[in-house]
């Protein structure tokens, strides 16, 4: 009953949201709203149909992304240069690098190679709950530097091919099903532990940039959302343990089968070693400065030349075009990456985000933000920081249960970080928790990426993913709240 209420519901989500998107818009429009100035009260409006339109997809979020912005323009929003000018912000280009460096990983085979080293460790097959809990940590991994959809469709092939390995495994359907989802849910879970993991992230360090005057660096980000991926990593591989019983035979012929599979590989190719050495290069530049200041000895003059020549939005980048200029053949005229398949990111998702960047530029040019900012806080009383962190967790989660994770950031971050100024707190703590819990909403196949990957590949019952998923939301959103709650603090964000 709930697959034919889902099934509903995707076929009339998107005629119903084509019908109402502009219906809604219109009765902003015309609706007295006193005390918004005329360009605050359009742009209300055209929120109005943006939000409906990226909740409802009844046409592409990118297309979306650059309709709003040109309406804006068209009605006298704002000027050409203040409404596209967003989406030449220097965090685009960060996300551009860090697709190509995703792209690569996955045309020359690294992230199967490492998945094959790892599976053959020595104690990994010990039991089903060390194989499991090796593709869930590896999985996490992966999505720290690759899009989570992306490393769903690497992993997913490896763990249907471990349970073809492990009969037992593939026959128990608990099993089964907790192996499935465990590869979804760690691939969203991992992407929130560094900037580039998943696109909300992103978008914060965006928002708070352009409408706070706040900027974060990697290891900032990193500080307070690293320990709350592991966290709920720890909390994923307790809830999708294996049953107890599953035997998966001999440990040592499990192990084979794994190194015969690695073995099958051959020796590194070369565009492996140019990937990994980039990839490298890139966390390299990334993390050492910050991680120069953590340890006390910040003020070395490499720690000076890297901030001073390798910004952290320009590094991704770099690492990505030097993959495109970086032969493997001369003969051939080959590179590690071709110009060919790097078209191939995902423009889509990069447009959304730069659209969002636009749309939020927009509501804090027009005075809208402030309006948000002082209606939310009268209606909640003047919250304190943490209750206003709580509010933007849930309302973060509720959204993105029906929206995309980058569309719920997109709509999300700008205008709780209006109601913190407005409520005069610090907008970080309430900016970051709003937006790592964009990347929740675990409940449905519509959800996340990957949650449709795993249920795609029919080996997962939708009421176990909404089981499971509600789980994973409800201690999501404590542990989201108790993590900024104890860390912001520390870190003066308060």
């Amino acid at each position: 009953m709930i697959a034919r209420l889902e099934a509903r519901f995707e076929r009339w989500r998107r005629p119903v949201g084509l019908a109402l998107a502009p219906a809604a818009a219109l009765v902003v429009w015309w609706l007295p709203l006193p005390g918004l100035a005329v360009p605050a009260h359009k742009l209300a409006a055209l929120m109005t149909l943006a939000i409906i339109l990226w909740v409802s997809e009844a046409i592409p979020m990118a297309a979306t992304s650059l309709l709003v912005p040109a309406l804006c323009i068209v009605f006298g929003v704002g000027a050409v240069p203040a409404v596209l000018a967003p989406f030449a912000s220097s965090i685009t280009f960060l996300f551009i690098g860090s697709f190509l460096l995703g792209l690569a990983l996955q045309k020359h085979g690294l992230d199967r190679r490492l998945a094959l080293r790892l599976l053959s460790l020595p104690g990994v097959t010990h039991s089903a709950f060390t194989v499991m809990a090796a593709l869930g940590v590896l999985t996490a991994l992966l999505s720290m530097w690759m899009s989570n959809t992306g490393t769903t469709a690497v992993m997913l092939p490896l763990a249907l091919g471990v349970m073809q390995t492990c009969p037992e495994l593939g026959r128990d359907l608990r099993a089964r099903e907790n192996l499935i989802l465990l590869i979804a849910f760690a691939a969203s879970v991992g992407g929130l532990a560094t900037p580039v993991g998943t696109p909300p992230n992103l978008i914060a360090l965006a928002a708070l940039r352009e409408h706070a005057g706040i900027s974060l660096t990697f290891v900032q980000w990193m500080q307070l959302a690293l320990p709350l991926s592991l966290l709920m990593l720890a909390w994923l591989l307790w809830l999708l343990r294996p049953p107890a019983g599953i035997n998966l035979g001999r440990a040592d012929d499990l192990r084979r089968r794994f190194r015969d599979q690695l073995a099958a590989l051959g020796p590194w190719r070369r565009g492996e070693i140019h990937v990994a050495g980039a990839l490298a290069a890139a966390i390299f530049l990334w993390v050492f400065p910050g991680m120069s200041e953590l340890l006390g000895f910040g003020g070395n003059p490499l720690t000076g030349w890297i901030r001073r020549h390798f910004p952290e939005d320009i590094i991704g980048l770099l690492a990505g075009l030097l993959l495109l200029v970086w032969p493997t053949d001369f003969k051939r005229w080959t590179f590690t990456l071709e110009w060919h398949e790097a078209v191939k990111i995902d423009w889509g998702t990069i447009l959304l985000f730069a659209g969002g960047l636009s749309l939020g530029a927009q509501i804090f040019q027009t005075g809208l933000a402030r309006a948000i900012g002082e209606g939310v806080g009268a209606l909640l009383g003047q919250p304190d920081l943490w209750t206003l962190v709580a509010v933007a967790i849930i309302l973060s989660i509720a959204l993105s249960e029906a929206a995309s994770n980058t569309a719920s950031a997109a709509i999300m971050a700008p205008m709780m970080i209006a109601v913190a100024l407005a409520a005069g707190v610090n907008p970080i703590p309430v900016a970051l928790a709003c937006t790592l819990a964009c990347s929740f909403g675990f409940l449905l196949p519509v959800s996340t990426g990957p949650n449709a990957q795993a249920y795609a590949t029919q080996q997962v019952r939708l009421l176990t993913m909404m089981r499971q998923g509600l789980w994973l939301d409800l201690v999501g959103a404590v542990v989201i709240w108790l993590v900024v709650r104890f860390l912001a603090p520390l870190y003066g964000w308060t």
